[in-house]
Parts: structure tokens; C-alpha cells; sequence
């Protein structure tokens, strides 16, 4: 028992003494290290399950402040390892020096294998540096659907404040900034976790310290993934519709309204905002020629043409201004007010009924429904369609479109001479010209309503979110008809006849967009051609060539997919627009 003891003494004596320095120096040395633990964010898939963007592994080169001594000397030494400039990390640490010290500040982000090689070969060199993992973003289909899905890329100074993110992110995160990325921030991104770990002089872990106590660490939440209403095949067919085109197409379920197809062109390939741009590079997706960012799909507000002849049928026949049977005759011009307003058709229609009208696209005969209408019906048809108001789709920045009345030109144009709404201006507006704008989003919509009966439906982009559990839940995401045509069947009927006439009758101005014989699908549609300066002042350039349009569904007898396509610059509606679809 004393022998024991002595040898109990013995060995404190020789720990505490003989060994005390060195157990002092290894405990300065050995640090706690907080980890933060990234959590992968949501996939997005198409309608069928089809991977459309998700996750793929991403290392940033990162230093730990609290383990440097001297940070010059460090920075100097990566630098000369790793061929960046002494000045370029020093921004970046700059950038983030108000952060909290335990913070870990990014220096080198998005790394490839031979900068990771030297920094964990050269740990020695580099305290406080160190690699850190984090989920990146990959854009499966590159730039297919880039307007639609977005893209992500690190938070800035502006959203760490706002009162949104301010709570949950932190520098160097990444996060949505355009298209569903960011309408769905909150659901994709997830919550991060947290591990303790002690590592040594050299950032060498010794130990984990939720091995020994669980509450050490907190797993990150994994963010939830969402399904859309697209359908990757149909987005695929409208993005190669407009290869090198602008412009835009939008492809709706008729019964639903759910978004099959958004495409935008010029496109841009999200992936390209994951690591570093250039300036050069920025500007020229956001204010070069193309301004690619620009979601023409339904940013994108154009005088809608032709194709707003056929809700300005439905507004006559409604309204009783004219009967179907009643013929109106096309000498190619129309006299009102001392001049002459032409007809696309120099030659003239002769006389047209009102079917008629809308399969050769004569101006002349509505140029008289809409001197019978006035203005104001002729506002009150179109925003019952969708037009001059948003849709309310799941995406930032859409365009309400316009279509002009009494009151907005009072309110636009009070207190001058302009204010005063003259009936000349009437003749512009019934054809789809003047001061009416749409976007290729609304005017699918009305297709759709005239297809489906005369339901008005909010696009959907949405089919549901994959839950913490991984179960999918729908029920948020039911379709939402938001108003009615309130039209005679009779009055539907009719357009629906003449747009089949348009595709398909000898003198329709869309047959191009008929599908052979042995598919047994017959289309509907319109063509529209509308104006972007004068013909006065129109020369040769192509950016003043004529916006062309084209609107239709099919199958024409039992409609379920509506189609609105806009072509910039594009000519005739028949000879561009149509084929895309």
C-alpha cells in the first residue's frame, strides 16, 4: 500500500515537473475550432422527377483569425503558394473583417485540387488556414430554363442586413438571386450545423469533441426540394424553337394553367455565377446587347398585334356592336378623320364576316369594331382576359403589360393637351398597336381561357416541395382559377373556329404552323405582326423589323396545351412566330 502511493507521488512529480513545460506548451498550442457545417440545399426537379439543379462538392480556402499571429506574413506565404496576388486576398480579408472573429473568412473560394494539395501539404506554414467543404450549385441542362430556375451566388452586403437573411446567413454564403433561386431561398437553402473540434499549431485535428458530448455539435438541416410544373422535353423543344432568336415562349396546361415551358433568349448559363466574373463578363449579361437576364417570357412587354383580334371579337359579339353573319367590306384602307388607315393587305379583303376577319387578319374590319366599341369596352375585354394587369406567377419583376383607356391617358397625360383620348387612337389599339403592350405570358393565358372554356387560371410553377421527411406535399399548390371570360358559348365557339381557321383554312395566315396529316393533331392559333417604329421611318435595320407573334392550342377539338410565342424583331407572325411553336 505505501509502495503504491510512493509510486502515485512518484509519477506527479514527474508529470507535473519533469514534463509540466511541454504539457503547457501542447495545451497553448491545441485550439477548440468551431466548424460550421453547410447544409445541402434543395434540389429542383421538373414535373416528371427530372434533375434540373442541384448540389456538387465546392472548397474554399478559409482562415480561422483567432489561430494567426501575424496575418501579413500568412497572406504573403499563401500567396506565394498558391500564385494569387498579395493584394487580391488582402481585399478579401478586408472585406470581412467586421465579421465576429470565430467567423471564418473565405480568402479563396471555389478551389481545385492543386491549391487544395498545396495548402494541406504546407499546413505548417499556414496557421489558421485551412480547407473547408461546402455544397456547390450545378445547373444540370446549363442555360436551359436559366430564367425560370435562377441562378445563386455568395450574399452581399445588402442582404446580410435585411431583416430576411440577416438572422440566418453569414459571409461567403450562398444564396438565390434570380428566378425561383430566390422566390424559394427560404425552403431550398436549409440551416446550417455546427462542430466543435480541437485542432493543433499546424490546424491538425486532434479530436472531435461531440464524440465524447453530443452537444458539441448541431447537423445542419438539409434544405427541402421542390418539383416544378415544367416539362423538361416541352422546355427543351421551346428553348431549341428560338436558338439564336429573342424573344420569347410560354406553354401552358390549358385545365390547370400550370407553366409546361418559360423560355427566354438570349440565354445565359447559371453555372457561370458560381465562381468569380469578370466585369466585363457581368455587364455583358445584364446591359449587353442581348441583356440576357431579361426574362422576355413575361418581363418582356410588346404591342400584342394581330393577335389581339381575337379578343376584340369576343368584346364586339358580346357587346352586340356587330352581328357574326355581318360583312364589312376591305378596300385595304379605312377612311376616319381625313386620312386613311391601311389594311396589311393593300389589295383588300372585299367583304369579310367576322370569322373571316380573323382568319386573313383584316385590319379594315376591325377598325370598325372598334370605333363601335370604344376605348373603355375594349379595356374592359382585354384586362378580363389578363392583360394590363399581372398574372400573379411565382416570379419576381413580371410586367403588368398596359392597355390604354380614358382614364389612363387622363392620369398619364393630366394637365396637358394630350390628356384627351381622340377616337383616331381607337384604330390603333383594336389592332393591337398603339400604347397596348403584352407579355407572351399573358397572352398565353387568354389562349388558354378561350381553349378551355373561358377559365382564367394563375400560372403555376409549382407542384409541390419535397418535406424534412422527404414526403411531397401538394396540397399549397392546387390550381387557382382567378377570374372568368364570362362569354357566351356560342361567342367561344366562334373563336375557337376562326383560330383553326387561321392554322388550317387556304387563306389563314399561320399555315406553317399546321402539323403533318399523320399525327392526327390539327392546331388553332393567331399570327400578329406588330410595329416597332413608323413604316415611315422603318429603314433596313433589324431592329426595326416588326415584333412577329403567335399565339394558338392544340389539339384544336380537345384543347391541352396553349402556346404564346414573341419573336423580336421578327417580321411577319406567320413566317417567324408560327414555326417556333
Amino acid at each position: 500500500m505505501l509502495l503504491s502511493f510512493v509510486l502515485l507521488l512518484a509519477r506527479l512529480w514527474y508529470l507535473q515537473v519533469v514534463q509540466g513545460s511541454y504539457f503547457k506548451e501542447r495545451s497553448e498550442n491545441n485550439r477548440v475550432r468551431t466548424q460550421f457545417l453547410p447544409p445541402p440545399r434543395g434540389k429542383i426537379l421538373d414535373r416528371n422527377g427530372e434533375v434540373l439543379a442541384k448540389n456538387r462538392p465546392s472548397f474554399d480556402v478559409v482562415m480561422y483569425v483567432t489561430e494567426v499571429g501575424d496575418v501579413q506574413k500568412v497572406l504573403h506565404e499563401l500567396s506565394r503558394l498558391t500564385g494569387t496576388s498579395f493584394e487580391d486576398l488582402s481585399a478579401k480579408y478586408e472585406k470581412e473583417k467586421h465579421y465576429a472573429r470565430f467567423i471564418p473568412r473565405i480568402l479563396l473560394p471555389h478551389v481545385d485540387r492543386e491549391i487544395i494539395a498545396k495548402v494541406k501539404a504546407n499546413r505548417w506554414r499556414l496557421p489558421g488556414i485551412d480547407v473547408r467543404y461546402r455544397p456547390s450549385r450545378w445547373y444540370v441542362h446549363g442555360d436551359l430554363a436559366a430564367h425560370l430556375i435562377g441562378y445563386i451566388r455568395e450574399i452581399d452586403e445588402t442582404q446580410l442586413k435585411a431583416p430576411a437573411y440577416a438572422a440566418y446567413y453569414r459571409s461567403g454564403d450562398l444564396v438565390g438571386k434570380y428566378g425561383l433561386e430566390r422566390k424559394w431561398e427560404q425552403s431550398l437553402q436549409g440551416r446550417r450545423g455546427r462542430n466543435n473540434i480541437v485542432v493543433n499549431v499546424h490546424g491538425v485535428k486532434m479530436s472531435d469533441l461531440a464524440a465524447s458530448d453530443p452537444m458539441y455539435q448541431t447537423d445542419a438541416i438539409p434544405g427541402q426540394s421542390i418539383k416544378l410544373t415544367i416539362d423538361l422535353d416541352v422546355q427543351r423543344a421551346a428553348d431549341e424553337a428560338l436558338k439564336e432568336l429573342k424573344g420569347g415562349v410560354v406553354a401552358l396546361d390549358v385545365s390547370t394553367g400550370e407553366v409546361l415551358a418559360m423560355a427566354s433568349s438570349p440565354r445565359f448559363d447559371p453555372n457561370m455565377f458560381i465562381g468569380d466574373l469578370s466585369s466585363k463578363e457581368w455587364n455583358d449579361i445584364v446591359s449587353g446587347p442581348g441583356r440576357k437576364l431579361n426574362n422576355r417570357a413575361m418581363q418582356g412587354a410588346y404591342p400584342p398585334g394581330s393577335t389581339f383580334k381575337v379578343i376584340m371579337g369576343a368584346a364586339a359579339l358580346e357587346e352586340g356592336v356587330i352581328d357574326p353573319h355581318e360583312k364589312v367590306y376591305c378596300p385595304g384602307h379605312y377612311a376616319f378623320g381625313g386620312r386613311r388607315f391601311h389594311c396589311h393587305k393593300r389589295s383588300g379583303h372585299g367583304n369579310v364576316d367576322l370569322k373571316q376577319a380573323i382568319i386573313e387578319s383584316c385590319d379594315v374590319y376591325f377598325y370598325v369594331v372598334g370605333q363601335r366599341l370604344g376605348i373603355d369596352r375594349i379595356h374592359e375585354y382585354a384586362y378580363r382576359f389578363g392583360l394590363g394587369h399581372q398574372t400573379g406567377i411565382d416570379l419576381a419583376h413580371e410586367s403588368p403589360g398596359l392597355v390604354p383607356s380614358t382614364q389612363w391617358k387622363k392620369k398619364r397625360f393630366s394637365g396637358t393637351e394630350q390628356e384627351k383620348w381622340y377616337p383616331g387612337e381607337t384604330l390603333s389599339v383594336v389592332i393591337g398597336q398603339g400604347a397596348n403592350l403584352a407579355t407572351p405570358l399573358q397572352m398565353a393565358v387568354a389562349t388558354a381561357a378561350i381553349a378551355n372554356g373561358g377559365k382564367v387560371f394563375k400560372p403555376q410553377l409549382l407542384k409541390g416541395i419535397y418535406g424534412a421527411s422527404g414526403t411531397f406535399q401538394d396540397e399549397s399548390f392546387a390550381p387557382e382559377q382567378v377570374d372568368e371570360l364570362r362569354l357566351h358559348q356560342s361567342t367561344l365557339a366562334l373563336l375557337r373556329s376562326a383560330m383553326e381557321g387561321v392554322v388550317n383554312d387556304p387563306k389563314g395566315t399561320a399555315r406553317r404552323a399546321r402539323l403533318p396529316e399523320e399525327w392526327g393533331i390539327r392546331v388553332a392559333g393567331k399570327t400578329g405582326t406588330s410595329q416597332v417604329v413608323s413604316l415611315a421611318k422603318k429603314d433596313s435595320s433589324k431592329e426595326y423589323e416588326h415584333h412577329a407573334w403567335f399565339i394558338g392550342y392544340a389539339p384544336a377539338q380537345n384543347p391541352e396545351i396553349a402556346v404564346a410565342a414573341l419573336i423580336e424583331n421578327g417580321g411577319h407572325g406567320g413566317a417567324t412566330a408560327a414555326p417556333v411553336v
